[in-house]
Formats: structure tokens, C-alpha cells, sequence
């Protein structure tokens, strides 16, 4: 049973997404997955207006003349939002990592349970800690962000591999994955390749400043006491220096992958990060 402290964050979470979903999440949703999944439906005789790369060789070759094959959208896209709770995970300013992540996976599952998409939910560490099924409706919801605040990792690291394992054993349907995690692990593991064969895939890394702070705030004067030198050194800048090395490095990896990456900083303003994160996507499709 859920205690009283929990059900108000579990409320305010839900009103939260759903104003900022309403306000300006959704359409950007909509807009960039609308038409994501096409199905065959039939072949037909080709027209003049017809897009030549929809020709059926195949049927062409047996009829002897040109047929097209038809497609029509899936009514429904099916979404898996693959989360790292793992100990890094309660790092950071404000309340840690792990309270935008919980806020930024109830919007997705909010969006997409708003264009009648089915979400699911896959919890990691060095293990799976837990897997909801893809489901619709509003109670799934309010599933996804309780099991967001509630679950206790019982793995001590981060192993993206048993997510992609797990995952390409459970997802048969093609799927639209969000991967959301701070990124603190080597490289991505040689699972995700069968996934992307199959589905696509979106990470999504978060970033607290605090990581890459240095010891020391502003300039500091050394001395060297062997040849009496002075030097200064400026750690100003070490902080955004640090912090755009890291991004570049890991957007390094999703790029030669295929996979469309995303950088939400954690800050009051993180959800206008992912607004404008998902438009550039947009731009890019």
C-alpha cells in the first residue's frame, strides 16, 4: 500500500506531465512519430502518379507489367521506455538524476498513451530490476511513474547489455525505444545491434553539472617551491569543457550506431530541453 507522502508525489508528477504534455509536448510527439510504422497491405497495378521505388519486382516480373505495393499506417505504435535506476542514477543537484528521469519517462508515456500508442516499461542496472508489458490507458500511467519513484536497484552497477538482451527477448513486435540513463558506463554492448535491426531506438542522456565540477571554483595561484615559478589556473571553464568533452564522446558512439541521441540537462528547465531536443529530431527525420 502506498503511503500518503508518495500518492501526492505520484499526483503532482501526473498534473505536472499533463500540463506541460498539453501545453506543448504533445504536438511534437505527434508530429515526429506520426506514420513511424507501415505495414503491407496489397499489391496493385501501377499508375503515372505512383513513386517508382514502390515497384514489386517480383509481381512485375510475373504479370509483365509494373505493380506497386500498398502500405497503410499501423494504427498503433508500441513504446518501451528502457530506464538505468542504477546508483549513479540519485546523483545530482535539486532531487538527482533520477526524479527528471521519472518526470520525462511519464511524459513520453503520457504522449504516447494520448495518440492511443501502447507503453511499456523496462527498469535496469547490471540486471533487469523490472519489466512492465506495453499497455494503454490512464492507469498504466500512473503504473509507469510509481514504479519509476518506488523501484530499489539491487544491482551495484550499470550494464546496458542485460537491457538488450532482455529486450531482444521479450519485444518480438518492432517497438520505438527511449533509452534513458546519465550514460556513466564504457560503451554501448554488441546486443543493441540486434535491437536497431528490429526497432528504433532513441537514447536519451541526462546530465547533472555536478559530475564534472572541479575541486576548486574560479583561479587558483601554484607555486613551484624547486624553481620558484608561478602559475595560474583557471577552472572556470573546466566545468562546460568537461561536461561538452563527455557529450561528444558518447554522441560519438550513438552516431556510428544509427542512433538518434538526446541531452537533457538536469535543471529546472529540463523539460524545455526535451521540447527543443525533439524538434531538432524532427528536423533531422
Amino acid at each position: 500500500m502506498l503511503n500518503e507522502e508518495l500518492l501526492k508525489k505520484i499526483r503532482y508528477i501526473e498534473l505536472n506531465v499533463k500540463k506541460k504534455v498539453d501545453s506543448y509536448f504533445q504536438g511534437s510527439y505527434q508530429t515526429l512519430f506520426k506514420g513511424h510504422g507501415l505495414e503491407f497491405q496489397e499489391v496493385r497495378e501501377y499508375t503515372e502518379n505512383d513513386d517508382a521505388r514502390l515497384i514489386d519486382w517480383n509481381v512485375t516480373a510475373r504479370m509483365g507489367k509494373p505493380f506497386v505495393k500498398l502500405y497503410q499506417e499501423e494504427r498503433e505504435l508500441t513504446v518501451l521506455i528502457v530506464a538505468d535506476i542504477s546508483g549513479s542514477s540519485i546523483y545530482g543537484q535539486r532531487s538527482g538524476i533520477r526524479d527528471a528521469m521519472t518526470t520525462i519517462a511519464a511524459a513520453l508515456t503520457f504522449s504516447a498513451i494520448k495518440n492511443s500508442d501502447k507503453v511499456g516499461l523496462l527498469l535496469f542496472s547490471d540486471k533487469v530490476e523490472e519489466y512492465i508489458p506495453p499497455r494503454k490507458g490512464k492507469n498504466h500511467l500512473l503504473t509507469v511513474i510509481r514504479s519509476l519513484l518506488t523501484a530499489e536497484p539491487t544491482g551495484r552497477g550499470t550494464d546496458p547489455d542485460a537491457a538488450f538482451k532482455f529486450l531482444n527477448k521479450v519485444m518480438k513486435r518492432k517497438a520505438l525505444v527511449f533509452f534513458l540513463s546519465d550514460m556513466l558506463f564504457d560503451k554501448m554492448p554488441e546486443s543493441v545491434k540486434p535491437a536497431l535491426l528490429k526497432h528504433e531506438i532513441i537514447s536519451v542522456g541526462l546530465i547533472d553539472e555536478m559530475l564534472f565540477k572541479p575541486f576548486a571554483d574560479g583561479a587558483l595561484r601554484t607555486f613551484d617551491p624547486e624553481s620558484g615559478a608561478v602559475e595560474t589556473l583557471d577552472f572556470s571553464q573546466a566545468s562546460r569543457i568537461g561536461e561538452e568533452r563527455f557529450i561528444a564522446e558518447k554522441k560519438e558512439i550513438f552516431d556510428r550506431l544509427g542512433i538518434n541521441s538526446m541531452w537533457i540537462r538536469n535543471r529546472e528547465s529540463y523539460m524545455d530541453d526535451l521540447v527543443s531536443e525533439f524538434k531538432k529530431l524532427s528536423m533531422k527525420k
